[in-house]
């Protein structure tokens, strides 16, 4: 009898074991989507690549404003500042702030989701980008940061904080597969 209540316990612990260990839902996000930057680099132009190549059907825009949200479900924005971007969009760093800002609000209160992308490493990071980095990072739904740029924990500690959910890739192209499980492609 005992070694049948060792048993069932032994079964019960187990089970609970794996239920618990089983990994929480993926986030998930809804077509058509937005693909804005936020500190005007180039890297947007590679988050046009990524999506495309995961098929999903978005608008890239790199200067949109909240006008551009009517009738779109999720917002990308692109994070990583570059003077050269900015002195070509004829802007500064002001400026690209209040749209990023005016963006971000216009879709909170439209409940359109927003992702933080970040692909541009190390070279993305400093006063600059981080400016354009906190803004996107402190009001995201999901963040997805390629490691490198993420070497000091900075979008750790802000995913922590705000209780946002974080993937780490360790390259570039991997992005592509986690924006096709986002967008159940």
């Amino acid at each position: 009898m005992r070694q049948i209540k060792c048993i069932t316990a032994f079964i019960l612990l187990l089970s609970m074991s794996l239920i618990f260990a089983q990994e929480a839902p993926a986030f998930r996000a809804e077509e058509p989507v937005l693909i804005s930057s936020a500190g005007q680099s180039a890297d947007v132009l590679m988050a046009k690549i990524l999506a495309g190549k995961a098929g999903i059907e978005f608008e890239l825009d790199k200067m949109a404003d909240a006008k551009k949200l009517e009738g779109i479900k999720s917002l990308i924005l692109v994070s990583g500042g570059s003077t050269k971007g900015l002195g070509a969009a004829k802007i500064d760093k002001e400026q690209e702030y209040e749209r990023v800002e005016d963006l971000i609000k216009a879709a909170k209160k439209l409940d359109v989701k927003i992702i933080l992308l970040h692909v541009g490493g190390k070279s993305r990071r400093g006063p600059l980008s981080d400016y354009f980095n906190q803004l996107v990072a402190e009001n995201a739904d999901h963040m997805v940061v390629v490691v490198s740029g993420n070497d000091d924990g900075y979008f750790t500690k802000i995913a922590k904080d705000k209780q946002i959910d974080l993937e780490l890739p360790e390259k570039i192209v991997a992005i592509q597969d986690i924006l096709k499980v986002i967008y159940a492609k």
